[in-house]
């Protein structure tokens, strides 16, 4: 094993935020994918190409829910599209209306976790454009209504 190859067993895929330590730089045709969470429109921007989504505090984009699991989803983008892998997640991923265990993305598909529901923006990266200050990830949970946080379920 090299040094840039994240520690793991042989033939497992890695889950967890280990592996944004070192992790390789974007492909020159790397695209920014936003989830833009329905009704409110706040939104979450993916600047890399390999983003762990769930519930648990060290991940990359943290959905602070229980029928979120601590490590529900990946997004990979590769070969010039973005993907999601559902990581055996107790509620599923859903791409418009369809539950998936991988799916590749595209623009304005609707993504579903736990509660949560996205809508999908691809477009080109723009080097000029100034990201907002602070926390790109909004606390989502306070978007949501306030008895929302009773009907979750765990995984």
């Amino acid at each position: 094993m090299n040094e840039s190859e994240p520690a793991g067993a042989p033939g497992l895929p890695l889950q967890g935020p280990h592996w944004s330590r070192g992790r390789p730089p974007a492909p020159p045709d790397f695209l920014p994918l936003r989830l833009v969470l329905q009704p409110s429109g706040w939104s979450v921007e993916l600047t890399q190409p390999d983003v762990l989504v769930g519930r648990h505090t060290e991940a990359d984009v943290r959905l602070p829910l229980p029928d979120v699991s601590r490590r529900h989803c990946r997004f990979v983008f590769a070969d010039g599209c973005w993907q999601v892998h559902d990581l055996n997640s107790l509620n599923g991923v859903w791409v418009n209306g369809q539950q998936v265990r991988h799916a590749y993305l595209h623009h304005h598909d609707q993504l579903r976790i736990g509660g949560f529901t996205f809508v999908l923006e691809l477009r080109a990266a723009d080097p000029t454009e100034q990201l907002p200050a602070g926390d790109m990830l909004r606390s989502i949970a306070d978007a949501l209504p306030d008895d929302a946080h009773a009907r979750r379920r765990a995984s």
